[in-house]
């Protein structure tokens, strides 16, 4: 195996070697082709991941279907053979309710691209802010402006802003600007665009084509879109996306959007390891609220290790490093969680092999056979940047394959147990992640830190489907009695817009879980404590945001928090509106509706239209006016 993976190095680097002669010396299709036969040399090389770091439809497909027990291990939980094959039983008939109820023109309608805003409107209001709301800008980022030819998620980053001044008599205001990356840069710069690589889906030789042709134009085989999900330390605001270098962007009082840095490395924190796409850094992390030490666990596919665990500190510091060296291959890692010790690695079977696309498949498959785990990277300690990395004490624990990208939490009870909550999936093929959209629903894991194996596994609730889980950040790692997460009203496609994602979902409606047991009130775990549902003919476009309630000016976590969620409104009387329509008439309408999270069902506090309307996007923020420029 050594001298495999030293033959396989030698490949790459020759191929590495010859990717900069041909980069340097010409443009001629005559080099593509060259440089297609040592991509395809490098390939058959190794079954390790070699050529590209993509970022895949994660966000607006995600599945899962079963909940079975584990061989050789007991649940410690009520579960039993009969109830595990009735939650999948009601999984499947919950998923076929959600196909046949769908509107495809509706679906459609809502992924029609936008133009960029970058001066401000004035937001009016027709009902009155809560005292307790506090000041800030509520901000939305997702793809925007792919061609019909590319995927959804090859559109660049826009990010949509909100302020609202601590003065409750002044308006509020509204603003977009696209995350001006390196790779927009290079565009203007050049005159040309970047090659989609998503639209190729589920094909793999039209994605090798698009990667060679952009290394040839750009010296970068993929775009930093930077589209996916923000995230603040120390106040300094990152814009993030599957396999690629943040931007830093800064939003000033007035709401105007500024990309400060593109392809940021965070002092060196991001190592320049990927020749296509300058580095890897993962699209989700987790700040601790004790220490305020902010935690990602990257993902990479050139070479081992195929993960890493980066530890910050406030303003984005690089504090440890640990590399996860032993993963057989390159895994989609979209998210993490943290407990007051450990860093969790969900090394689950979405796996990367480059190599597949010589045989015309998408490099992303599900290959439950690969296994899945869970890891636990101690906090403490030494890392890569403290000193020896050959012992850093990760722990493994084997379950069930399947599919997770987002978690909700994750905590340590006094008698040796850990508890992660996430979002499940199992995707019915191989390839079905990619050409279908597969359901997913809230589960737990109990891991026993003594005996070193997963002693309960199991759905908690398989009435819902359910996308974008959250909590009150302010309980990372901590027991968290709840958590929310929107509801899916319908499955289907196809998606006419753009390429992929081929099926997708409409939502209707924000839901709250019990993360708890409460005999006293008659709750169990996977109960649903409140819904909120938006009036009909309007979707939500995008994850809620939680904002902490504030009392005399400053936060108190026994107040509770609001939940600030943006949907728009698609009329279809007498007909759905043109894309034509859509685009140039603003036919279609948003409102942001801002819902107390302790009381969900009594419906929306606060609630105003915003002046333009926001399409589908993906994660959403909340930064404090302090942060603000």
């Amino acid at each position: 195996k050594k001298e495999n993976n030293a033959q396989f190095t030698k490949n790459i680097s020759q191929s590495s070697a010859l990717f900069n002669i041909m980069i340097f010396t010409t443009h001629s299709p005559i080099s593509c082709i060259i440089l297609g036969l040592a991509v395809s040399g490098a390939l058959l090389a190794s079954d390790l991941s070699t050529i590209t770091a993509l970022s895949i439809p994660t966000d607006i497909s995600s599945s899962s279907f079963t909940s079975s027990s584990l061989q050789g291990n007991t649940f410690k939980t009520k579960s039993s053979a009969q109830d595990l094959a009735a939650h999948h039983d009601i999984q499947q008939r919950k998923e076929q309710e959600a196909r046949q109820s769908h509107k495809n023109d509706v679906f459609n309608a809502l992924f029609v691209s936008v133009p960029e805003r970058t001066e401000f409107t004035l937001i009016h209001q027709t009902s009155n802010r809560p005292i307790d709301f506090p000041a800030g800008a509520i901000l939305r980022l997702g793809p925007n402006g792919a061609s019909k030819s590319d995927g959804f998620l090859d559109g660049d980053g826009l990010l949509h802003c909100i302020t609202i001044p601590p003065e409750l008599d002044v308006p509020l205001t509204y603003s977009s600007a696209y995350i001006d990356t390196y790779g927009r840069r290079l565009e203007h710069k050049r005159g040309r665009k970047f090659v989609g690589s998503l639209g190729a889906a589920p094909n793999g030789l039209p994605l090798l084509w698009s990667v060679m042709k952009n290394m040839i134009q750009f010296q970068a085989g993929t775009k930093d879109t930077c589209n996916t999900a923000l995230a603040e330390s120390g106040g300094r605001l990152l814009a993030l996306m599957e396999q690629a270098p943040p931007s830093e962007i800064e939003i000033s009082k007035g709401g105007y959007i500024r990309t400060v840095v593109t392809k940021t490395n965070l002092e060196g924190a991001i190592p320049a390891n990927d020749p296509l796409t300058g580095g890897t850094f993962s699209a989700h992390g987790k700040t601790c609220p004790d220490t305020g030490d902010r935690i990602h666990v990257s993902y990479g596919s050139s070479s081992k290790p195929f993960a890493r665990m980066d530890v910050f500190e406030k303003g984005w510091r690089l504090k440890k490093s640990v590399d996860v060296n032993d993963l057989s291959c390159p895994v989609m890692i979209h998210d993490c969680a943290i407990t007051e010790n450990y860093a969790l690695v969900v090394d689950f079977p979405l796996t990367l092999r480059p190599r597949r696309m010589l045989k015309n498949r998408f490099p992303v498959e599900y290959e439950p056979e690969n296994g899945a785990r869970i890891g636990l990277i101690p906090r403490r300690g030494e890392g890569r940047n403290n000193g020896s990395n050959d012992d850093v004490g990760i722990r493994w624990f084997d379950c069930k394959p399947g599919v997770i990208l987002h978690t909700v939490n994750a905590y340590e009870t006094e008698n040796q147990l850990l508890v992660l909550h996430a979002l499940r999936s199992e995707p019915k093929s191989t390839g079905s992640y990619i050409t279908s959209y597969t359901t997913s629903f809230l589960y737990e894991w109990v891991l026993d830190l003594n005996s070193g194996k997963v002693i309960g596994e199991k759905c908690l609730n398989p009435m819902e489907l359910v996308e974008f889980p959250m909590i009150d950040d302010r309980y990372t790692g901590r027991i968290a009695k709840d958590c929310y997460a929107v509801g899916v009203k319908s499955i289907g496609g196809p998606l006419e817009m753009y390429k992929t994602p081929m099926e997708g979902i409409l939502i209707d409606r924000i839901l709250k879980f019990s993360l708890v047991d409460d005999k006293d009130k008659g709750i169990r775990k996977g109960d649903v404590l409140g819904r909120f549902y938006f009036p009909d003919y309007w979707y939500g476009v995008t994850e809620p945001t939680i904002v902490p309630k504030v009392g005399g000016g400053e936060e108190d976590i026994t107040k509770g928090c609001y939940m600030v969620a943006i949907a728009t409104h698609v009329p279809e009387n007498p007909h759905v509106p043109s894309e034509e329509q859509i685009a140039k008439d603003n036919f279609l309408k948003s409102r942001v509706f801002v819902v107390d999270g302790d009381k969900l069902d009594v419906g929306a506090v606060w609630e105003f239209d915003l002046p333009f309307h926001l399409p589908y996007g993906l994660h959403s923020s909340f930064l404090n006016w302090e942060y603000l420029k």
